[in-house]
């Protein structure tokens, strides 16, 4: 079988150019300071991790703008700009969730049994559910 040849299509370029008066052409430059990203966390008193993962960014990221190998740029720069000015606007806006519960309403906290109040706690809850099977193998 012999491989033939597609004649290729000329690209076809347009350009336009916008007149100086129409103002959809402009663009707006915010002239946002440098910040000081280390007093800026510890201003809001988090660790490195914690304030990396609330604003968005990777742990390392966080270490090298701290360090001055990197700057911020762009929405993250904003970002810092507004932390600068209220550290705990983003602790405001994104409450972390309460921690859930993991035992049962009206039980104590397991975290401050003692060992043998828990195999106590353990037996109890073995004995309702052999109860509970046994009432409806029964019905």
């Amino acid at each position: 079988m012999k491989h033939q040849t597609i004649p290729r299509k000329e690209l076809n370029v347009t350009i336009t150019f916008l007149d100086a008066d129409n103002t959809s052409a402009r663009r707006h430059h915010a002239n946002i300071p440098s910040v000081d990203v280390t007093a800026i966390r510890q201003r809001t008193g988090l660790s490195q991790s914690d304030f990396a993962a609330s604003i968005g960014v990777p742990e390392g990221t966080l270490v090298n703008w701290e360090q001055g190998r990197r700057q911020p740029s762009g929405a993250a720069k904003v970002l810092l700009a507004l932390l600068a000015k209220k550290p705990n606007l983003v602790v405001q806006l994104y409450r972390s969730p309460q921690p859930r519960q993991r035992w049962a309403p009206g039980r104590p906290d397991p975290s401050t049994m003692t060992a043998d109040g828990r195999l106590a706690e353990i037996g109890e809850i073995f004995a309702t559910g052999i109860l509970r099977m046994q009432n409806l193998v029964t019905k």
